[in-house]
């Protein structure tokens, strides 16, 4: 006693140690048990994935049923939805060349007509694009795809004839690969030496869509001009998808400053009802016309079943 009370600051600070270290012996224990556990759990857990890994897994009767409707539900979704492109495409029945023509020349005079009926200004000479085949004959690979081709620029044309525009412009076409006689691609002999046409050998690589494009140039009103693009995008007797879209303003300046108040009186734009417009307004919106260029691309899908493809 007589030691600590004569040092007093190394017996506090001996104390203080000693403490210390009962504290930190504590933790350390604590520390290392926590430590054991989480090896262990980690130990546990490998040794599941081990066994896992090793096992081979045995499904059980409910999984089994339950995986086997699924199939039968993605299945019956599958043939619906193969159902429905069917009645998205022109089906393409076989046809020779001669008949083929005879197809064309019904239908320019039928476009024809109704140019006239609606006051539609076509081009001239005008073949709805095959003007190659308007005194030639297709070869016989090409003219089946040719007639499912014309029908679907029929249908544009008829369209935009419906839809009142001013002009036709323009209408090209690229040729088909079957078109090009020598450039086509070879065909695939089949199983029993029959000569598959290119269409059927694309089945064959795993293409699952065949496209052909049209480019159609016309003038008309703004109004017509929408009306016809939305009835092709919402088309239900083929699937056609708007590639690229110009248009272009017949009027490429505004009105001048003052010049509506001291103009005459126009006509009301299109679609207008009720009175006639009034003495001194002049409508600057919505009578203009414009100059409108579309890429159009006409979709063949191809979906294998049972030894064909959708539309055959």
């Amino acid at each position: 006693m007589n030691w600590f009370q004569q040092n007093r600051f190394l017996g506090s600070f001996l104390a203080a140690l000693g403490v210390a270290t009962l504290v930190l012996g504590f933790f350390l224990l604590h520390e290392k048990g926590a430590a054991n556990e989480a090896q262990a759990r980690l130990q546990s857990t490998i040794d599941e994935l081990t066994r896992l890994r090793r096992s081979s897994p045995f499904p059980k009767a409910g999984n089994l049923q339950k995986t086997k409707a699924q199939a039968d539900t993605y299945r019956s979704s599958l043939f619906a939805l193969e159902q429905e492109l069917k009645t998205r495409m022109f089906p393409r029945p076989p046809l020779l060349p001669n008949e083929f023509q005879a197809q064309l020349r019904a239908a320019v005079n039928d476009v024809e007509e109704r140019a006239r009926a609606g006051k539609v200004r076509l081009p001239a000479p005008f073949n709805l694009g095959f003007d190659e085949y308007a005194t030639s004959l297709p070869n016989g690979l090409a003219a089946p795809r040719l007639g499912r081709q014309l029908r679907a620029i029929q249908w544009i044309v008829n369209t935009m004839i419906e839809a009142h525009i001013d002009s036709l412009n323009g209408l090209t076409r690229p040729p088909l690969l079957e078109e090009k006689g020598t450039d086509a691609p070879t065909p695939t002999p089949g199983r029993a030496g029959a000569v598959k046409p290119p269409a059927a050998a694309a089945e064959e690589t795993g293409k699952l869509v065949d496209a052909t494009s049209v480019d159609v140039a016309f003038t008309a009103s703004s109004a017509a001009a929408r009306r016809i693009v939305n009835q092709i995008t919402a088309a239900k007797e083929q699937f056609y998808v708007v590639r690229t879209l110009r248009v272009k303003n017949q009027e490429d300046k505004g009105p001048k400053r003052g010049g509506a108040a001291e103009a005459p009186a126009a006509a009301a734009p299109p679609g207008a009802t009720g009175k006639a417009a009034e003495p001194g307004i002049t409508f600057i919106v919505g009578t203009e016309h414009v100059d409108v260029a579309l890429k159009i691309e006409i979709m063949k899908f191809i979906v294998p079943r049972s030894g064909g493809s959708l539309g055959e």
